[in-house]
C-alpha cells in the first residue's frame, strides 16, 4: 500500500501551477486575437484601397476616350464640332464641368463630367444644349457610392502652345475617400485635345 507521502508526490498540479499556465495561456490567447484582427484591418483597408484605384481608372479611361473623339465629326468640313457657346473643342465650366461632343453612328453626342452631391457624374447626351453648362445635371454617378465618395474635382484648361503645337492642354484632378475614410486616393491626369 502506497504511504500518505508518495501519494501527495504523485498527485497532479497545484493551484498556483494552474492559475499560472491559465493566465500565460490567455495572454497567448489574447495577443493571437489582437494579430487576427490587425491582419483582417489591414486586409479590409487594402482592398478598400483596390477597389478605388479600379474604379478611378475605369474613369479616367472613359474620360480620356471621350477627350480622344470630342470634336470629331463625320462630315469632313475642316473644324472641329463645337457646342454652341464654346470656343474649343472642350470646354470647361466656371464650376469644373467638362463637356464635350462628337459624332458617334451619324448622331452626335454631349458628354459632360462633373461632381456633384458627393460623387462623380456623367452625362451622355444626344440632345442639344443652348450653352454647355446646362449639360451638366442629370448625369449618372460614374464611381460606385456604396464604396467612396468623392473629395475632390478639379479641371483646368491651358490653350497656350506647347513646343509649337496649338491645341488644349488638359489637366484633371480626382479625389476619392473610402465611406469610413480608411483609404484615400488623388490622382491627377493631363490630357491633349486633338482638335484645338
Amino acid at each position: 500500500m502506497p504511504s500518505a507521502e508518495n501519494l501527495s508526490r504523485q498527485g497532479g498540479f497545484s493551484l498556483i501551477e494552474l492559475t499560472v499556465a491559465t493566465a500565460l495561456s490567455l495572454m497567448v490567447l489574447s495577443l493571437l486575437v489582437h494579430l487576427l484582427m490587425a491582419g483582417k484591418q489591414a486586409a479590409l483597408s487594402r482592398s478598400l484601397q483596390l477597389i478605388l484605384a479600379q474604379d478611378v481608372q475605369d474613369a479616367w479611361r472613359m474620360l480620356s476616350g471621350d477627350v480622344r473623339r470630342a470634336g470629331f465629326q463625320t462630315a469632313e468640313s475642316g473644324t472641329p464640332l463645337l457646342l454652341p457657346g464654346a470656343v474649343l473643342t472642350v470646354h470647361v465650366t466656371a464650376g469644373h464641368c467638362l463637356v464635350m461632343s462628337y459624332e458617334l453612328e451619324g448622331r452626335t453626342v454631349v458628354k459632360a463630367y462633373y461632381r456633384q452631391d458627393g460623387e462623380l457624374r456623367v452625362r451622355s447626351s444626344h440632345d442639344t444644349f443652348s450653352t454647355p453648362e446646362q449639360a451638366c445635371q442629370g448625369g449618372q454617378a460614374l464611381l460606385d457610392s456604396r464604396w467612396m465618395t468623392v473629395t475632390g474635382w478639379q479641371v483646368q484648361s491651358d490653350t497656350s502652345p506647347a513646343a509649337g503645337i496649338q491645341g488644349q492642354l488638359l489637366s484633371v484632378r480626382l479625389s476619392v475617400s473610402s465611406l469610413d475614410s480608411s483609404a484615400q486616393l488623388d490622382e491627377t491626369m493631363a490630357l491633349r485635345v486633338r482638335n484645338p
